[in-house]
């Protein structure tokens, strides 16, 4: 399956896609008609549970295992370089006269700066770009790095669209320049996946997630239970990641029959 097909199909599951569609095919079902009614009843409620600061928080908890490194094992790492993973672009930004790195990638770019500076070890951004015209993530990435965070960049991958690739392609760049044992930069609800990946693709890699989103607190007020913009983005984030498990999951299973 083509990458744009996957991506086309992963816009039609997850939320609001998925939930809309769900009720776009209760609603043609006729109100008349007892399963259209409970598929527009459901889309309703997906609608507004998924959009609540409560269900956000418990999704995302399942997704953000891996815990904050200390100072303690960031120095004591025996780490070669850092990999941060490309997050988004924001296309055409006028400020800036072209494209250049979303608020996730930036994210993931203040803390590989980070661990640079206590470490002194040079960073490997890794991501490609969807269309051919458009200036890859890791360039991007790369000019921030050293233009504006002041940190070296020992060399960049990309090529690479999906973490998958990501894994592969930076497999290949750290043999060549030798470079054995890595810290992992990525968002935190991210990291499951992207770990499992670059350990498959043979990298001794530690994670060094960033940007946690979910929090542990015991008590649940009642603002929790009202819907907002930022609790739904933050559901389709954990979905979208449990979504991607699943499929890599699926996909190693088929290589394995394969081979």
């Amino acid at each position: 399956m083509g990458q744009e097909i996957i991506w086309v199909v992963k816009l039609l599951i997850l939320p609001p896609g998925g939930v809309v569609l769900l009720g776009v095919v209760g609603l043609l079902m006729g109100r008349n008609s007892l399963t259209g009614r409970l598929l527009t009843t459901l889309s309703l409620l997906l609608l507004y549970l998924l959009s609540t600061p409560y269900i956000s928080n418990q999704l995302l908890r399942e997704v953000e295992r891996y815990p904050a490194l200390s100072l303690t094992e960031i120095r004591h790492s025996e780490a070669d370089a850092v990999v941060v993973l490309g997050g988004g672009r924001r296309s055409k930004a006028a400020e800036f006269g072209g494209d250049t790195a979303n608020a996730l990638l930036l994210e993931r770019l203040r803390y590989a700066a980070f661990l640079s500076r206590l470490t002194g070890l040079p960073i490997i951004p890794s991501g490609g770009s969807a269309l051919a015209e458009e200036p890859a993530e890791a360039q991007m990435a790369k000019e921030i790095l050293e233009q504006e965070f002041l940190v070296p960049v020992a060399a960049i991958e990309a090529q690479s669209r999906t973490t998958w690739e990501n894994a592969t392609m930076t497999a290949a760049l750290l043999r060549r320049l030798a470079f054995h044992k890595v810290f992992l930069v990525t968002h935190a609800m991210h990291m499951p996946r992207s770990i499992a990946m670059f350990q498959r693709a043979g990298i001794r890699a530690i994670a060094a997630p960033t940007a946690f989103y979910h929090h542990n607190d015991a008590t649940t007020q009642l603002s929790d239970w009202l819907p907002e913009p930022n609790a739904l983005r933050h559901s389709y984030f954990a979905l979208h990641e449990m979504l991607g498990g699943v499929w890599y999951a699926l996909r190693q299973h088929w290589e394995s029959l394969v081979d």
